[in-house]
């Protein structure tokens, strides 16, 4: 069952994003031949179906067999669609298309009210342009200081939440977890047992204001709780999605923080 708060919402969505890539790849048509290659891209890659009977010299006939498979697809499939069109590179597509969509895609999608954004050629169901900027900034950072084994899991924590039809929150939480364990292992000196669902090894952490602390604990516990990783006082119960979604996003919130916190201290 497709969950529908990763899926495009209706008809006016759909029709949103189409116009939007019917006027970037024609707008930059000129040689009038990009339908027809992603047409052919398309079928070959994603579609999955024959080749041989595709019209080889008719863009607009390309174009118009590229639409019927567009909106007969499944909600959920044209986010997977998008996603290959921007990224492989059998889609077709010129980088400056890929580009010019990329630019425009966000400001469409929160237009219409849907609840994904795309982040590196990927939609994930954040809930609000707060969240998507705490993951997008924590990700930047971990790659800024190279914190590798950080920004690992926190992608693959999107991944999972992102994962169509069917997102993964518990994997998703588990995966967010252990992106902070491992900014906490580095800035405490990576050494010793690795602290999952905690922040307390971080020097500077008893300077924090009490409430903040102590607010920051206790969702780093709830995030433990629910991941199923070692350790809990319980295996892991199911989580929602919503709250999988919420605490991903904390658990990037808690990253940027900790990470602000140590560039202050030089």
């Amino acid at each position: 069952m497709t969950d529908d708060r990763i899926s495009p919402a209706g008809s006016a969505l759909m029709n949103s994003l189409w116009n939007l890539l019917y006027r970037v790849v024609s707008s930059t048509d000129h040689s009038k031949t990009v339908w027809t290659a992603v047409l052919r891209g398309s079928c070959l890659a994603f579609f999955k179906e024959p080749i041989d009977d595709l019209p080889a010299a008719d863009n607009d006939g390309s174009r118009r067999l590229f639409k019927e498979r567009f909106f007969a697809l499944e909600d959920h499939r044209v986010y997977d669609l998008f996603e290959f069109l921007l990224s492989d590179d059998m889609a077709g597509l010129k980088e400056v298309d890929r580009k010019l969509i990329r630019r425009s895609l966000n400001g469409l999608l929160e237009q219409e009210g849907a609840p994904v954004r795309l982040l590196r050629d990927t939609f994930v169901p954040l809930p609000d342009s707060l969240g998507f900027d705490a993951v997008a900034t924590a990700e930047e950072r971990l790659n800024l200081f190279d914190l590798t084994a950080a920004s690992r899991h926190l992608e693959t924590a999107i991944a999972f939440l992102s994962r169509r039809p069917q997102p993964a929150p518990q994997e998703a939480v588990r995966e967010a977890l252990l992106s902070v364990a491992a900014v906490v292992r580095t800035l405490s000196g990576g050494t010793g047992k690795v602290a999952i669902g905690t922040v307390a090894p971080v020097p500077g952490f008893q300077g924090m204001p009490p409430e903040l602390a102590a607010g920051m604990e206790a969702t780093m516990r709830r995030c433990h709780e629910v991941s199923g990783l070692p350790g809990a006082s319980s295996t892991g119960e199911p989580v929602a999605l919503p709250e999988a979604t919420f605490l991903v996003v904390f658990c990037s919130s808690v990253v940027n923080y900790l990470l602000e916190l140590r560039k202050g201290a030089r």
